[in-house]
């Protein structure tokens, strides 16, 4: 098990990480880049000094020191130059007698200049630009060094402020980002504590969440909760009818039984046992009824979904074998499914599909199709139909149709029940079979009964 709250945050400290090194990967190449073109600059300054005070006599290049800025003429100042004409070097006081290596400085192209780090006296390093110059007939090569050790030093104090301030910065905003996460978790805690209240009945469902990546979360808890309450309803409501409904057969089977008692079992009345088994199959046929409302499941989004093409398949060879003179015949595209559960559909259509048969002259035709958000089902049979007025009390919500219609109502009212289950619409009407596309020029043209079924997705 893990926790969303502590892999964030070690999200959150690896990102941090991150971004601390790489600010101070930047601002550490920024700062040697600044201080070279800093230092770059300097040197530049001081060879065009050097320039504007060099002069030329009988023995080559001179200088006049006085006039030169006073750090060249304080030993080992960190500030030098080096000037060479043919075999004749001019060294800044500063380099105390020591000559800056040259080894390349003859490979420098003339006007060009060359930037090199050196290692120097007294644990100085310094930066050095060389050139090649031409004076007239003469060639100069000169020499700028500087130490850039004072730099590296500030560099250094200027760095570690940096990452200080930095650090300082990043842990405020891991803090403040700890807060937010905090803050952005507390519909999950939300949800728990709301949780318990549904268990202890304290509310009915959910109430709709603040964030919105719940809310699909928050729905299917909310709609597993309803089609649990909804199967508690049928459970209960199928006690009370099966009380009900049980109530006056099993009081007239007590009379019955009562009554050959005091016969003494010599005399039955055939009419008597006739009814009383009678009355045993009825309630048989109530239970099974009365359980088979029970146990609709309802339309489960989430569920695994069901193969359509193998479920009526099945059937279709179920019933062929069970009505053998009736033409079965189905058309649907392959590939359909449906995301319920697999026993109220098998009840749904088996029950259509055996009142069909049993009412069916001939034919019955079955067509699925898939439409945009929703199937439907279409099964037509070219049986006597039925009235108008009793299609009406078929339709009627809540209707006990079991004694309505004389061999449609026994699997109608569980129909009913599933359809209504499912959010879906049942409609009957009277239709003739005479121009369907499966009757392959079949002529018949007696009245037939049209059961459409559309249930959603």
């Amino acid at each position: 098990m893990w926790s969303l709250s502590a892999r964030l945050l070690r999200y959150m400290i690896s990102g941090q990480m991150l971004v601390l090194l790489f600010m101070l990967l930047a601002s550490g190449i920024a700062l040697n880049i600044a201080a070279q073109d800093y230092f770059k600059s300097r040197l530049e300054h001081d060879r065009d000094l050097l320039l504007n005070e060099l002069s030329w006599s009988a023995s080559g290049p001179t200088l006049e020191h006085e006039h030169l800025t006073p750090v060249f003429n304080q030993p080992f100042s960190g500030h030098y130059f080096q000037i060479s004409s043919d075999n004749n070097v001019l060294l800044s006081v500063s380099l105390q007698g020591i000559r800056l290596r040259d080894e390349h400085i003859h490979d420098v192209k003339e006007g060009e200049s060359e930037w090199h780090w050196q290692p120097f006296e007294q644990g100085q390093y310094l930066y050095v630009l060389s050139q090649t110059l031409k004076q007239g007939e003469r060639h100069l090569h000169l020499q700028v060094g500087e130490d850039f050790r004072p730099i590296i030093n500030a560099f250094l104090h200027a760095f570690f402020w940096l990452a200080s301030v930095f650090s300082l910065l990043l842990i405020g905003f891991f803090f403040l980002q700890r807060r937010l996460l905090t803050r952005t978790l507390k519909p999950f805690s939300q949800i728990s504590d709301q949780l318990k209240q549904l268990a202890q009945q304290d509310i009915d469902e959910l109430p709709a969440p603040v964030m919105q990546e719940l809310t699909g979360l928050v729905n299917e808890i909310n709609a597993l909760g309803e089609r649990t309450r909804d199967r508690l309803n049928r459970a209960r409501l199928a006690s009370g009818n099966l009380s009900h409904s049980l109530k006056t057969p099993l009081a007239i089977l007590a009379n019955r039984l009562s009554n050959m008692q005091e016969q003494g079992g010599a005399h039955h009345n055939p009419d008597e046992l006739a009814e009383a088994q009678e009355l045993v199959e009825r309630m048989s046929q109530q239970i099974d009824n009365e359980m088979k409302r029970a146990r609709i499941a309802g339309l489960m989004s989430r569920a695994p979904k069901i193969e359509l093409n193998e479920m009526f398949d099945q059937l279709l060879i179920t019933l062929n074998k069970l009505y053998p003179h009736i033409r079965l015949q189905h058309s649907m595209p392959d590939g359909m499914s449906y995301p319920g559960d697999r026993e109220d559909i098998i009840e749904l259509f088996g029950n259509l599909l055996d009142n069909a048969c049993k009412w069916a002259a001939t034919e019955v035709l079955v067509e699925i199709k898939r439409l945009p958000q929703r199937l439907e089902v279409s099964i037509c049979d070219d049986g006597p139909g039925i009235h108008e007025d009793e299609i009406s009390v078929l339709l009627n919500p809540g209707e006990r149709l079991d004694e309505s219609v004389k061999g449609y109502g026994l699997g109608l009212a569980i129909v009913s029940d599933i359809v209504a289950q499912y959010h879906g619409t049942l409609h009957l009407e009277n239709r003739s079979l005479k121009g369907q596309p499966l009757t392959n020029g079949d002529d018949h043209q007696g009245q037939g009964l049209q059961v459409i079924v559309s249930l959603p997705y």
